[in-house]
């Protein structure tokens, strides 16, 4: 049988994944109590990186590059796109432009978190991600 993806990369992955995600129960008001930078670093800079460059510790084990999400506005004509943001971050609606997508669709992740108003506090979360993505625009 022949792997696309090498088996000891698919461990990597699976490993950041699960000490990104951590193996004690949350609860919904756990993440809706942190900051954009603290729902960042718990659930993207081990793609991404500490700092958004796409330097995170599982990044290379993706054959696509991870995008540096400090250059965000500069490839968008040196404007934040806040709408852009918020949906590629949600991933429930697909852009097709985009092609594979490989990063985890948060909203559907977020909005099972057992809140009883999950889709509120999926779009609060989403929302201080994208405030703390702004923060880290490069001039």
């Amino acid at each position: 049988m022949h792997w696309k993806t090498p088996l000891p990369r698919v461990f990597l992955v699976i490993s950041a994944v699960l000490v990104t995600v951590g193996t004690a129960p949350v609860h919904a008001a756990d993440y809706l109590a942190m900051s954009g930078e603290q729902l960042y670093t718990r659930f993207c800079a081990s793609c991404h990186g500490s700092e958004g460059h796409g330097d995170g510790p599982v990044a290379q084990s993706f054959a696509k590059k991870i995008p540096d999400l400090t250059l965000i506005a500069r490839r968008h004509g040196g404007e934040f796109q806040r709408d852009w943001v918020e949906t590629t971050i949600d991933g429930r609606q697909k852009i097709a432009s985009h092609g594979a997508y490989t990063m985890p669709v948060w909203g559907e992740d977020f909005s099972q978190i057992g809140d009883p108003e999950a889709e509120r506090a999926t779009r609060t979360m989403i929302a201080r991600l994208v405030d703390y993505l702004e923060t880290l625009q490069q001039k």
